[in-house]
């Protein structure tokens, strides 16, 4: 399966999530546009995670998602070290399965 569509599998089962109020979550949306003068529009910080989900207790995951033979890139691994070393939880998942097992520790 393309990663497009297992993230858009997971944003779908957190949202339902979100819906019972279980969780709120933020799409992560990262990459750039081109703008009508030609130069180039960065939407949010390279390297950062797919997702965002706040969750009971104050904790926060961060959450990349990549298909079966997806590797993260070096600024993807550069921003799971930033995060680890300031006491984050990070997480790689490659299907909705992993996020339901991943959740399911913190519920």
């Amino acid at each position: 399966m393309k990663e497009s569509g297992i993230i858009t599998a997971i944003n779908h089962y957190l949202q339902y999530q979100e819906n019972l109020g279980k969780l709120i979550f933020i799409r992560n949306n990262s990459g750039a546009f081109q703008t009508k003068t030609g130069g180039f529009y960065r939407m949010g910080k390279r390297g950062s995670s797919d997702f965002i989900i706040a969750i009971g207790g104050g904790r926060t995951l961060w959450v990349e998602v990549k298909n079966e033979k997806g590797k993260q890139n070096i600024n993807q691994l550069e921003f799971e070290l930033k995060l680890k070393q300031i006491g984050h939880k990070y997480f790689l998942v490659y299907s909705v399965e992993d996020i339901e097992k991943l959740l399911k520790n913190y519920f």
